[in-house]
């Protein structure tokens, strides 16, 4: 004998033991196990979170555990009491398939629930319906059983019409989460496809039935030994997608917990920034205070009089004095900003006047720059005027640093949004810097540190104010044609 002749020899000889009663009260028992096992683990989530459709599945699988336990404890009455199977006839097999039945209807249910997520009411009228669709099936069918085996106590049910009515139910239970699930596998992730492979098992083993009823009486035991193995994989198949599903719910809510941890952790570490940037500021500012006290009286030459050296050398640290509280400045407000403690003040503002009447402008005009306000008059806009006036003069004071000859100021609309721009013609940014132009301290080389006055935060300013407003800013430069910044305010 080769092995494949001893393979399919043990395959037969496996498929012979299933169909004695032997073979079926050990094929309950593995499937009790597993039912129970599986029941277990949803219960112990289902105590911790609560949820519906763990619930139905709870109900489900402790339903397909009590008909395994029944017929466990027949088979072994069966088999090791020799007790006879007829004296249990009248009410054994339909309430087997019922309690399979019933299980199923809340199985699918359940693990179709993503679909119904938004509609529960309308997933717990449909499981309603469906189990009293299938009581009353089954009570009609129970009254004809009895009074079939009341004239015949020996009647098979697996010949009769009654039997082919529950398998022909139970096709129809299994196939409604199929449909379902095909026509919204998105909704279900990488788990839909498994679950329907499960349900179409499953749906072997009555489609079996069915066809030995209807063409053989119900007495094709070949067909019987086929159908046997399938709801055994279905089985495993459940089990595996239920832990499956259960572990990574464990690992998502193991995730959320860490996030929440790092939340946490971040609040704290933002709120001890918040608290070093207040402190040091003021520390900050005190000495500075003094420090222009003191430049002022020695250029009013309270302390004598002063060389010319000795006067540039003390307007040098008086400008850099200044640039020192403008950066102790933009620090402070930048931190407001970026802890969201700053609150927006909207009204109408009329965009012309809120960028025309700014002292920025004389320092463009010191420096031989001719500037272009091609803004509409009376340009009613919604913003907070204090903050988008701070968002232009940062813009502006950017472009007198850099511009050559000319700085435009000019805005466009759309019935969803408009667009502010301001434009110069300077020496342009490399388009791999353009990204990082609005990170805190970022240089873009010559172009951001020829200009000793800059902070470096101007531009993060102006994107934190923008974000405020529901908006976006970015920079369009081409090195040599100059610079266009253009900040886009939703309507």
């Amino acid at each position: 004998m080769n092995s494949i002749e001893i393979i399919i020899w043990v395959y037969h000889s496996i498929n012979r033991f299933m169909a004695t009663d032997s073979g079926e009260l050990f094929k309950k028992f593995v499937e009790l196990f597993l039912f129970a096992t599986v029941a277990y683990m949803i219960a112990s989530e289902y105590g911790r979170s609560k949820e519906l459709h763990l619930k139905y599945l709870l109900i489900g699988f402790s339903a397909l555990a009590l008909d395994k336990l029944i017929m466990s404890f027949v088979f072994a009455l069966i088999v090791f009491g020799n007790v006879q199977l007829l004296i249990l006839n009248p009410f054994l097999p339909i309430l087997d398939l019922f309690l399979e039945i019933f299980a199923l209807v809340l199985l699918t249910n359940s693990f179709i629930f993503p679909i119904f997520a938004d509609k529960v009411d309308s997933l717990k009228r449909k499981i309603t319906k469906e189990i009293f669709f299938v009581i009353i099936i089954v009570l009609i069918i129970e009254a004809f059983w009895l009074v079939r085996v009341t004239s015949e106590p020996t009647a098979a049910f697996r010949s009769e019409l009654s039997y082919l009515v529950l398998e022909l139910l139970k096709i129809l239970v299994l196939y409604s989460p199929i449909y379902y699930i095909l026509s919204n596998l998105n909704k279900l992730g990488r788990y839909g496809p498994h679950i329907m492979v499960a349900f179409v098992v499953y749906m072997i083993t009555p489609i079996v039935n069915v066809v030995n009823v209807v063409f053989y009486g119900g007495i094709n035991n070949d067909l019987r030994v086929f159908a046997h193995p399938f709801p055994f994989i279905s089985v495993l198949l459940f089990t595996r997608v239920t832990y499956l599903k259960l572990v990574d719910k464990a690992t998502l809510k193991r995730e959320l917990a860490e996030t929440k941890q790092k939340y946490v952790h971040e609040q704290e570490l933002g709120k001890m920034k918040d608290e070093f940037v207040s402190t040091v500021s003021h520390e900050l500012r005190t000495p500075l205070t003094s420090m222009k006290l003191y430049l002022a009286l020695l250029k009013q030459k309270k302390f004598g009089k002063l060389s010319k050296k000795q006067l540039n050398a003390v307007g040098i640290v008086e400008k850099e004095s200044d640039r020192l509280t403008n950066l102790i400045a933009d620090i402070l407000n930048l931190s407001r900003l970026e802890s969201k403690k700053t609150r927006l003040r909207l009204e109408d503002a009329d965009l012309c006047k809120l960028v025309k009447d700014n002292l920025y402008y004389n320092l463009a005009e010191q420096k031989g720059l001719e500037i272009k306000n091609k803004i509409p008059k009376k340009f009613k806009v919604k913003v907070d005027p204090e903050k988008f006036k701070q968002v232009f003069i940062n813009l502006f004071s950017n472009a007198i640093n850099y511009a050559k000859s000319r700085i435009i100021i000019s805005v466009e609309e759309t019935p969803d949004y408009w667009d502010f721009i301001v434009e110069d013609d300077g020496e342009g940014i490399p388009k791999e810097k353009l990204e990082k132009l609005f990170d805190k301290f970022y240089k873009v080389g010559d172009y951001i540190t020829k200009d000793k006055k800059g902070t470096g935060l101007g531009l993060a300013i102006v994107k934190n104010i923008v974000e405020l407003h529901n908006g976006e800013v970015w920079a369009e430069s081409e090195e040599g044609k100059g610079t266009k910044f253009v900040v886009r305010i939703p309507r």
